[in-house]
């Protein structure tokens, strides 16, 4: 059985990348084709298993980082075609930007940092279960 404090965390970070998963269908979900096994965007009740973009966050040990325990975030681009890394980059900016912009609000009382972290993002900081 998993901390309610832990689950109640993990749901709201959730529902902010949703959010996130959301504003990119729009700005980009046009730009590449869906890979063809890929239900099309809205069409699942999660937007990780839909649409050409999927933001996942994941819990870490830390083990081998320098910001230690934390989330990596992954931004999944489900296509067949080559995806230039100047459009990766982009997709990936934006997400980091809209996270930044929202976590002092949503987590008021915590102090959360979002950083480059070994080979992709990771979400860090005050996450105790106070």
């Amino acid at each position: 059985m998993r901390n309610e404090r832990v689950e109640a965390f993990e749901s709201t970070l959730l529902e902010i990348l949703k959010t996130i998963d959301y504003q990119l269908e729009c700005d980009y979900g046009a730009s590449l084709q869906r890979h063809p096994a890929r239900p099309a965007n809205g069409a699942t009740a999660n937007p990780q298993y839909d649409g050409l973009f999927s933001v996942v966050a994941n819990f870490t040990a830390g083990i081998g980082s320098k910001y230690g325990a934390g989330y990596t975030l992954d931004l999944r681009i489900s296509t067949l075609n080559s995806v230039e890394n100047t459009f990766r980059e982009k997709c990936e900016r934006q997400m980091v930007e809209t996270l930044r912009a929202k976590l002092p609000s949503v987590f008021p009382h915590r102090q959360l940092r979002v950083e480059r972290d070994l080979h992709g993002w990771k979400l860090f900081g005050d996450l105790s279960l106070d």
